[in-house]
């Protein structure tokens, strides 16, 4: 099992010098669906906190660290209430920016959970509320969406997990409700050509499809989770012209399969790390939202009360 693990680690240290292409946003990947086995030694805590960050190289080289805070609620044996607020900091050739992101709030519910047979199924209904409007400029210059904290829309997030075994396959889909955001960057006028054009940007839906793995434990404290993140844009995003005509951003359509590996160690029964590395395998063409990195390291703490 530890041979298994350090190849897989060895494997994302070489690849990360491949051009990687990150989650559709922060968070979305990484929705609770929760545990709701009665027998949970921690069963008796009703609420947790955790405390998260991202950091990677995005477009231009441009070194994005992203942090969160999330406030989870038991509101029953089967039903979770998650709120997550995000930030983001950007440094890079334009500009140092930092601004709050997102609020993210779903509800999570689980309709099957069997002991005998370990299987379970489980559904999460949320909403993605943008904080700012994605458009942060550098004084007067307008910026890319890479130095943007927010995509600037609100989304409707829906998702379905089902779990046999150690496997676990989870479907989820991001909807934008307003389809466009108050970008007003035009590569014409930059001085870099690291960045798409996203003056009044409007992007299409993401569907999310995941495959992972729970490997029997190390120790007692540590387990890991290696998985598969497929994400799926459904069509071309566009953006206004400097004759404020739209055009389609060609390439920004099509699939991103990312490799991921997750480690989990507890240190009692109400805190516990998660670590988590990433690389990709399969890559668009183009990724106008800014959310592009040639690697992410992720690391969050919870703790239940």
């Amino acid at each position: 099992m530890i041979k298994c693990f350090i190849s897989l680690f060895a494997f994302l240290i070489i690849t990360w010098e491949c051009m990687a292409q990150g989650c559709s946003d922060a968070g979305f990947c990484s929705l609770n669906y929760h545990n709701t086995e009665t027998k949970n030694e921690a069963s008796e805590t009703k609420n947790s906190l955790t405390i998260g960050n991202v950091f990677g190289i995005g477009d231009g080289n441009t070194f994005v660290n992203v942090s969160w805070i999330t406030y989870n609620r038991q509101v029953s044996s089967k039903v979770y209430w998650d709120t997550k607020i995000t930030s983001n900091y950007a440094s890079g050739v334009l500009a140092n920016n930092f601004n709050i992101g997102d609020v993210f709030s779903n509800i999570s519910y689980t309709f099957l959970n069997t002991e005998v047979k370990k299987e379970s199924l489980k559904f999460l209904a949320g909403i993605k509320i943008p904080l700012t409007s994605g458009n942060d400029k550098a004084g007067d210059n307008p910026l890319p969406m890479a130095f943007q904290s927010s995509l600037g829309t609100f989304d409707a997030l829906f998702g379905i997990l089902y779990g046999i075994k150690n496997w676990e396959f989870t479907n989820a889909y991001q909807i934008p409700i307003t389809r466009q955001n108050k970008n007003t960057f035009l590569k014409e006028y930059s001085e870099s050509n690291d960045f798409p054009s996203t003056n009044k940007f409007e992007r299409k839906t993401d569907i999310l499809l995941r495959a992972a793995y729970n490997l029997k434990k190390i120790t007692p404290h540590l387990s890991l989770k290696p998985n598969l993140l497929a994400i799926y844009h459904i069509g071309e995003d566009s953006y206004e012209d400097i004759f404020a005509k739209r055009q389609t951003l060609t390439g920004s359509k099509g699939l991103t399969i990312n490799a991921n590996i997750i480690a989990n160690y507890s240190f009692n029964n109400r805190g516990n790390i998660d670590i988590s590395l990433a690389t990709p395998l399969v890559v668009r063409e183009i990724r106008p939202d800014g959310l592009t990195r040639k690697f992410t390291i992720g690391i969050a703490y919870m703790f239940s009360f």
